[in-house]
């Protein structure tokens, strides 16, 4: 009998014994890998080295920090109306603006990872000196930098504010009448 003159049963025949034997040679591999012992998780990688806070460059940004954040207080609660005459007054209020200026400048550009410093700082106090190791520190050390970025868009606001101020262009006791 040649190929054209086989019945159509003998061809659905052999291939569905090969179909039976390429199935069985599957389910003999899936039992091997079910008896192979079951591979151990592999240690999760150690936490990222802190960043320096301690080095010249941390303690400059956090006393950035402290003297922008007493500025802004300063201009919050309007300071410069305690002094008297015209000239201390402009003076005082260029050194704030000025002040406020740097701050903001140092942590809305993020310069030389000073948002990341300053955080690193609060996150030693937290759980010590390493960096986030899982997901839930990432998540709260970018939260804290977004604070940060935030507190320096206030910063900016402080120092246009004071700057209007220096200028004469806005006068708090004469905004909105």
């Amino acid at each position: 009998m040649t190929a054209r003159s086989q019945h159509p049963a003998a061809k659905a025949g052999r291939l569905v014994r090969a179909v039976g034997l390429g199935l069985a040679r599957e389910l003999e591999k899936l039992e091997k890998l079910a008896d192979a012992p079951p591979k151990e998780r592999p240690a999760p990688p150690p936490p990222p080295p802190p960043l320096p806070t301690r080095d010249l460059f941390g303690r400059a940004v956090f006393a950035t920090w402290v003297v922008s954040l007493a500025a802004l207080l300063l201009v919050l609660l309007h300071a410069q109306k305690t002094i008297g005459s015209h000239e201390a007054k402009l003076v005082f209020e260029s050194v704030l603006t000025a002040v406020l200026f740097a701050g903001a400048l140092v942590f809305l550009t993020n310069w030389r990872r000073a948002n990341l410093r300053l955080v690193q700082r609060v996150l030693t106090r937290a759980w010590g000196p390493r960096g986030p190791a899982n997901r839930r520190e990432r998540a709260f050390a970018r939260i804290l930098r977004d604070l940060v970025t935030l507190a320096g868009i206030a910063l900016l606001a402080g120092a246009v504010f004071e700057l209007l101020v220096a200028l004469g262009w806005s006068d708090a006791t004469t905004v909105g009448v």
